[in-house]
């Protein structure tokens, strides 16, 4: 069992966080704690943090927030909320942060941060979807897709002109 002292505090995970994962890649400048505040209470209203809090909390001075503030915390760096929840880090913890430094792009956090929340069946679908689009082919009900194989032709679903 790790000894309790060696392990690392909120305090020094959620600056590892701050210091790892950067708006514009691993050469830009890290969020600000406002930007973070700001961009959790937009996805979140309810939760209330402001850039002072979040000072405290890398400072140590604060040591308790609420699990809903860690887990959109956890959620806007694209880590697991274990990262900041548990009391012990795991040994994933290293790829989970190189994971979301190397993908700094916003909306592949997004998409990999709404896909953990996938049922085994929704990721399959989703991973599937995924390489259609890679491979050229387009996807049925996206904007600007075509069929999917075996799904209804778009022209067999349009009225002939003068009907309507």
């Amino acid at each position: 069992m790790p000894d309790p002292e060696e392990r690392p505090t909120l305090a020094e995970n959620l600056d590892r966080l701050f210091d790892s994962v950067r708006p514009m890649g691993p050469l830009g400048p890290p969020y600000t704690n406002e930007e973070v505040a700001t961009a959790v209470k937009q996805a979140d209203p309810s939760i209330r943090v402001g850039g002072a809090y979040l000072s405290a909390l890398r400072k140590g001075t604060k040591k308790n927030p609420s699990t809903e503030l860690l887990t959109a915390l956890a959620r806007f760096f694209g880590v697991p909320s274990s990262y900041l929840l548990d009391k012990t880090v795991p040994a994933s913890a290293d790829a989970e942060i190189e994971l979301a430094r190397v993908a700094h792009n916003l909306e592949v956090r997004k998409l990999a941060l709404r896909a953990l929340e996938l049922s085994p069946e929704g990721l399959a679908t989703v991973s599937r979807l995924v390489e259609e689009v890679l491979e050229g082919g387009a996807v049925s009900g996206v904007e600007g897709g075509g069929p999917v194989p075996g799904g209804t032709p778009p022209e067999a679903t349009a009225s002939p002109v003068g009907e309507a």
